[in-house]
């Protein structure tokens, strides 16, 4: 047999494989009591909460000063060096506001060492002091992070991260100790944080098995056991009538298109089938974040009736530095609203224009450098990457729209070899453009139809 025919036959089987995983049925399909359960499903409790994510909190204290920290901000649109005032300042703010609970999926910190971690629980606390409980689960920076570091001048020493027991003991009063159900294959369990609602709270990010100093893996998945853990629990909230909402680190749709192919890290692998299981089984929200947009964008199986709005927050420390306020009202409608944090001591009157303005420098710099690798002119490169990052920075905005008139690449006068470039990439620049629906910040979700307004 000859290698071609040998590989060719592997790849065949893996296809089979893959397949028969796909259309593998979900249990309520064989289990006619369980499918007449999730026809009728349970109505969502009247609730107000909130949610804030990839908060990516550093400790100050490991270092501020030297070459090897302006090194490390300079190449990140983070705002790193504030996270601690702005984290501080939105606990304060969300303290005002009329909710009983709030998620936070992942990205609890920055470096993934045990001093940030630590302060971020002492912000938590004061959410939870104030009558507001909290529920965490981690994401791709905050276990086994191989760039936990502090900086000593010019250089930047490794320090401890934690492990993934240890995230569950420093957030134990966050979910982890009241949880009525802990997967035992990963961080996943279920909170009721008001009755007849569940929350269930998904680890799907891929630290197992990683040694030492390996490099933090972006990306997320759930495990074959994971899976069936959360349809368990699934097909058990069906059976006691309770409705569920979902907070994950990873989104579970494209939140524009072509996502999944240029960026596939950024969308929970297998997305397809993850989120039809959760919308099977009547999970009609789902609040992520990692990308660092505001964006919604609602999935639907018309043939089944089945939907679900993938809600994705932007990074508290990124442009435009929001969180949501959700109220669910007992006609099903969730009404969503953005609140952003405008003001800290560092910057009391300029915060949302210094954060733009990292951000949307931070992207061209990474884009001018990438364009001119490709062989063209650097003020060129310059020129087309700062097209980019305006689109960038509209997307991670929300309910991007490209000027009436204006193309989201111009075109005119490029030398060949730019041109050649945009042919080629300009489909991605124009979807970060294309918002999908529903609206991104504010937008009130019929959760019986599908729906919005």
């Amino acid at each position: 047999m000859t290698r071609i025919v040998y590989l060719a036959l592997i790849v065949l089987l893996m296809l089979v494989d893959i397949g028969c995983i796909a259309q593998q049925p979900l249990s309520h399909e064989t289990d006619p009591t369980l499918k007449a359960l999730l026809d009728k499903p349970p109505a969502y409790p009247q609730v107000n909460f909130a949610v804030m994510t990839d908060l990516h909190t550093y400790n100050p204290d490991l270092g501020t000063d030297g070459k090897a920290f302006e090194n490390y901000v300079a190449g990140d649109y983070k705002l790193i060096k504030e996270s601690a005032e702005i984290l501080q300042t939105a606990v304060g703010q969300i303290n005002s506001e009329n909710v009983s609970f709030v998620l936070v999926p992942g990205d609890l910190t920055d470096h993934g060492d045990r001093s940030s971690h630590e302060l971020v629980v002492q912000y938590l606390e004061q959410l939870q002091a104030s009558g507001k409980k909290v529920y965490v689960v981690p994401g791709n920076h905050d276990i086994d992070n191989a760039n936990a570091v502090r900086y000593a001048g010019d250089i930047a020493l490794r320090i401890r991260n934690i492990t993934a027991e240890e995230f569950a003991q420093i957030y134990g009063d966050f979910g982890y100790k009241d949880a009525l159900y802990r997967d035992s294959a990963s961080l996943s369990y279920v909170a009721e944080p008001q009755e007849g609602l569940w929350l269930l709270a998904l680890d799907s990010c891929r630290y197992q098995g990683k040694v030492g100093e390996e490099e933090t893996v972006t990306a997320g998945r759930f495990s074959p056991q994971t899976l069936g853990w959360i349809e368990e629990v699934l097909a058990k909230a069906a059976r006691a009538g309770k409705a569920v909402i979902a907070m994950e680190h990873h989104p579970v749709t494209e939140h524009f298109d072509g996502q999944a192919r240029n960026f596939p890290e950024y969308v929970i692998e297998n997305y397809q089938a993850v989120s039809r299981l959760l919308a099977a089984y009547n999970v009609r929200l789902v609040f992520t974040g990692h990308f660092h947009a505001q964006d919604i964008t609602e999935r639907a199986w018309p043939d089944t009736s089945k939907f679900l709005f993938d809600v994705e927050t932007g990074s508290l420390i990124t442009f435009p530095c929001p969180y949501r306020v959700i109220n669910i009202d007992g006609a099903q409608k969730a009404a969503i609203r953005t609140a952003h944090i405008q003001s800290i001591a560092s910057h009391p009157s300029d915060l949302q224009g210094y954060a733009e303005a990292q951000l949307e420098n931070g992207v061209a710099a990474t884009a001018a450098s990438m364009i001119a690798s490709y062989g063209v002119d650097g003020a060129e490169a310059q020129k087309l990457a700062a097209q980019v990052a305006r689109a960038v920075v509209a997307h991670m905005a929300g309910d991007e729209k490209l000027p009436a008139g204006q193309p989201a690449i111009q075109e005119n006068g490029l030398s060949p070899m730019a041109w050649i470039g945009v042919e080629l990439r300009k489909d991605l620049v124009d979807s970060l453009w294309k918002d999908l629906p529903p609206p991104d910040n504010n937008v009130t979700l019929d959760l019986n139809r599908g729906v919005w307004q």
